[in-house]
């Protein structure tokens, strides 16, 4: 991996873990994140019917904060987005990218 695509890498994840931290509900079982240098794309798996006020809150909060660690897309910075997969347990999500949350779960 390249020094670049090693301080990419890094900043990604930091910026993703810290913009969870207080965001996660019980229903959220995976967050996984892709990214290269012109986009984030966020995966949220989750249980159930998700109600549109937590995808509302989940924008405000998690990807609002990640933008705000990359808010320069006209200098290069990637675009962020998000998406939330339904996956009901004890379903195995067909994961992407790095995951960088999962829920404990009893062996299925």
């Amino acid at each position: 991996m390249a020094s670049s695509d090693t301080k990419l890498h890094d900043r990604v994840l930091l910026s993703v873990q810290r913009a969870l931290v207080g965001e996660v509900t019980t229903q959220m079982r995976f967050i996984g994140v892709e990214f290269c240098p012109e986009s984030i794309h966020l995966i949220v798996w989750h249980d159930g019917a998700m109600h549109e006020s937590i995808i509302e809150d989940f924008d405000a909060g998690t990807v609002t904060q990640v933008v705000a660690d990359f808010c320069w897309p006209e200098r290069g910075d990637p675009q962020v987005s998000f998406e939330f997969v339904r996956c009901d347990y004890p379903q195995r999500p067909d994961f992407r990218g790095t995951l960088v949350y999962g829920r404990c779960e009893a062996a299925a």
